[in-house]
This record gives structure tokens, sequence and C-alpha cells, in this order.
């Protein structure tokens, strides 16, 4: 498939600078240069778009994700960085989240609607926090936006009010050795944690199997 081959060259390209460098800030960097030439390439998102269509074995729309929205394009072999896809309805969102990496987010098709918030509590209660939204940006096709770990970069992205909207995410190496993500109700306060499926069901099995040995 000639859309696989010309997608995964780019990744190939950005891996290869990438691992030349240590210092996050700069392998960002190099993702906010190269990024936005992928996102003009609209015949590799047409091909994409006409593969998920079909459920083809590229991209695997299968691959589980954490949000339902995403699709997974590229995992670096040494974990450098992951490339994910995202395809947003009129009116969609994820919900408040933070990350365990740094990120850069743009669009191809669409103006993406990024809500940022700030914590206004000290971190102690693990369980609660209390946000303020601090900021607000609509990205355009074609330019991108930074996206920190932990608290530095709690958001939520979606749209606002378009037809339909495609959003390409590239993740760093997870700096926190979480294996979740933090959730956040902005009503009530509460903090939740977001698993990959299967993590969540060994989770939930584990627990299980805890009850169960306490009730025999």
């Amino acid at each position: 498939m000639q859309m696989k081959l010309d997608i995964l060259d780019h990744f190939a390209r950005w891996s290869q600078e990438i691992k030349t460098l240590k210092d996050s800030s700069q392998q960002r960097e190099v993702i906010i240069t190269e990024l936005p030439v992928l996102l003009k390439d609209k015949e590799i998102f047409i091909s994409l778009l006409r593969a998920i269509m079909d459920q083809a074995p590229y991209p695997d729309v299968r691959s589980a994700t954490i949000f339902e929205s995403e699709i997974v394009l590229y995992r670096d072999p040494d974990r450098m960085f992951s490339v994910r896809l995202y395809l947003w309805g009129k009116g969609d969102y994820d919900p408040i989240h933070d990350h365990n990496s740094w990120g850069v987010i743009g669009t191809a098709l669409g103006t993406l609607d990024i809500i940022n918030y700030r914590r206004l509590d000290d971190g102690s209660d693990q369980g609660h926090a209390e946000l303020e939204e601090c900021s607000r940006q609509f990205i355009p096709a074609g330019q991108t936006y930074s996206i920190f770990p932990l608290n530095k970069g709690i958001h939520q992205t979606g749209n606002a009010n378009e037809p339909a909207i495609i959003q390409v995410g590239i993740y760093g190496k997870n700096l926190t050795g979480r294996d979740y993500v933090n959730v956040f109700d902005l009503n009530t306060g509460e903090i939740s944690r977001l698993y990959l499926p299967h993590l969540k069901k060994c989770m939930l099995a584990s627990q299980a199997l805890e009850a169960l040995g306490k009730s025999e």
C-alpha cells in the first residue's frame, strides 16, 4: 500500500532525528517543524480515511486505545514517540485530562478547539482537584500546538462547530512512569484514572480475585 509507505517514511525520518537528541524540548521542536509538512499532504489523509472505512490492516482500528476517537498510526520501536490519529464529529470532545509526556498536535482538516486548565489546589488530595479554565485556542489546519506532561498540560480538545476534524497527535516517551492518565470532572472536582482497555481488565481481575479470596 503506497499510502502506508509514504506516511511511514515521515515517521522513520522523525525517528532518526529524535534519537540523536536527549533533551525532550529539542525532540518536540523536531515534530513542530516536521508535522506541518505531513498535515498538508491531503492525499495521505484521503487514503487513510478510505483505509479506515474499508477496515484495512493499516491503520488497525481494532488496536486498543484510551480514547474512542483515537487510532494508532505508528509506535517508534525504541518507544521514543507514537503517532495517533483522532477523528472528531461536530460537538465531540474528549474529557479533561493530563498527559505523561510532551506532545505536539495539529489538524489536517478543520479548526481544533483546545481548552486549557490550571489547577488551583496543592495536589495533596489524589482524588480531587480544583480547576479553572485559563486559556482557549483554536488551531486551524496545518498549524500545531504543544502539550506538556502532568499539571502543565491539563486540557480538553474537540470540535466546536466543524463538520469534521482530522487531528494528528505525536506523543513522546513516558516521563511519569504511569500507565494511565488522569481525567478531571470540572463540576465535582473528582479525579479518575483512564487506562488502556487491557490494563483496565487486568486491574479489575486483580480486584475481583482479591475480593474472592476474602469471601472464602
